[in-house]
């Protein structure tokens, strides 16, 4: 296999690894914090958030910095959109933790990830995937903005900040990218899907920070 020849491709392949490097960072910051032993179904709930977001960002990076034939592109883009809706269904089960203050039935959790997979069948049937992504991500955001602006102002603690902030940040990465196509010369060309990865590393970072600060309440997050 050959890189491709392709500035932007390359530089989006670069930042999509960037982007996988950070969320497979926090996964393991996650498992060595005190949030894992205390707070142990929702730590869990939050690396597999992170996890299959880097996981995503992996494949993404073979699938834009590589040159591949139809068939193998065509392969790649399937464990990589089932990976990114039940990163987005995880995701939306954190913040249904942190709105309960307890954790999530089991079958809640099996009950979104389900939802993640409708939406990896939505990307089968629909030539436009991406938009259909776009629109699965974009609900999924704006309900977890709102929860942890509620949760800041009814509980005032310092977490709900962070996580607000992230989710702000990663909607206007969001918006670069579904503003494409385009590019930009920073040093390196860029287009708006490599301004996407350095928008959403910024928003991950924030978004970590806010998960690795431990509740004020005691909580069971025990499996």
């Amino acid at each position: 296999m050959k890189f491709t020849g392709i500035e932007t491709e390359l530089t989006t392949a670069v930042t999509d690894l960037l982007l996988a490097l950070l969320c497979l960072a926090g996964v393991l910051a996650i498992g060595r914090s005190r949030i894992r032993r205390t707070e142990g179904s929702r730590a869990l709930v939050w690396m597999g958030a992170f996890g299959l977001l880097g996981a995503a960002g992996l494949l993404g990076s073979a699938v834009h910095g590589l040159e591949l034939s139809r068939a193998a592109d065509r392969l790649i883009w399937q464990p990589l959109y089932l990976s990114l809706g039940w990163a987005v269904s995880l995701f939306a089960a954190g913040v249904l933790i942190d709105l309960r203050g307890s954790p999530l039935d089991r079958r809640a959790i099996a009950g979104l990830l389900a939802a993640g997979g409708l939406f990896y069948a939505a990307t089968r049937v629909f030539s436009g995937a991406f938009i259909v992504f776009v629109l699965y991500k974009a609900a999924a955001l704006l309900f977890a903005l709102g929860g942890y602006l509620y949760l800041r102002r009814r509980d005032r603690e310092r977490y709900s900040l962070w996580m607000a902030a992230g989710i702000a940040v990663s909607i206007a990465a969001a918006a670069v990218q579904a503003s494409g196509p385009y590019s930009l010369r920073i040093i390196w060309e860029f287009d708006h899907n490599g301004l996407f990865h350095l928008l959403q590393a910024a928003g991950v970072a924030l978004l970590l920070k806010g998960v690795l600060i431990p509740r004020n309440y005691y909580l069971n997050f025990s499996l």
